[in-house]
C-alpha cells in the first residue's frame, strides 16, 4: 500500500512538473519570455581593386566585427576571405550575428601573395561607416532581427619602395 501512494505521488509530482515547465514561460502578465540570444543574418560582398581599377586576386579580406577586443576573442569571432580572378569575395552567413557589432566592426584587405599579380600592395582597412550596411528582411519582433547585407569595396595602392 505504502509503495502504491509513493508511486502515485511521484506520478502526481511529475505530471505537476511537466504543467509548470511548459507554462512557466508564458506568463500573462508580463508577455511572452524567451530563451536564446537575438540574432540576424548576414551577407557580405565587395569587389578590390587596383589604383588603376585592376581587379585584385588573392586579396585576404578579414571581417572582424570587435577590433578593440583583444586578440584571443577577435580571432574567434572574425571570417576570412579571399578575393577571385575577378578581385571580387561574397559570404552568405558570417559568425557574428547581432546588428550592433556592426557599430565597431572593421573589414581589412590584405596583399598576401607579394610582388605576384602586379606588385605589393599598402594594407587597407574599412571601419564603420565606411562601408555599407542595408537591412535586407526585417525581423520578427522577437529574437530575430533579420537580415543584413554588407557591401565594402576597396582600392589598394602600390607599396612604395624604399
Amino acid at each position: 500500500m505504502k509503495q502504491r501512494i509513493n508511486n502515485w505521488t511521484r506520478l502526481f509530482y511529475g505530471f505537476l512538473m511537466t504543467i509548470l515547465g511548459f507554462s512557466g514561460c508564458d506568463l500573462i502578465e508580463f508577455g511572452r519570455m524567451e530563451y536564446g540570444q537575438p540574432h540576424a543574418e548576414f551577407k557580405i560582398a565587395g569587389e578590390v581593386k587596383s589604383q588603376a581599377g585592376t581587379p585584385l586576386k588573392g586579396i585576404r579580406v578579414t571581417i572582424n566585427p570587435r577590433p578593440g577586443e583583444p586578440n584571443d576573442w577577435s580571432r574567434y569571432s572574425s571570417d576570412t576571405l579571399f578575393t577571385d580572378a575577378g578581385g571580387k569575395y561574397s559570404k552568405d552567413r558570417l559568425k557574428y550575428n547581432w546588428p550592433d557589432e556592426l557599430k565597431e566592426a572593421e573589414i581589412s584587405f590584405e596583399d598576401i601573395d607579394g610582388p605576384e599579380n602586379g606588385g605589393e600592395f599598402e594594407t587597407v582597412k574599412l571601419t564603420s561607416g565606411e562601408f555599407s550596411v542595408k537591412q535586407t528582411k526585417k525581423g520578427d519582433g522577437n529574437w530575430n532581427e533579420g537580415a543584413y547585407s554588407v557591401t565594402a569595396n576597396a582600392t589598394m595602392s602600390l607599396k612604395k619602395k624604399d
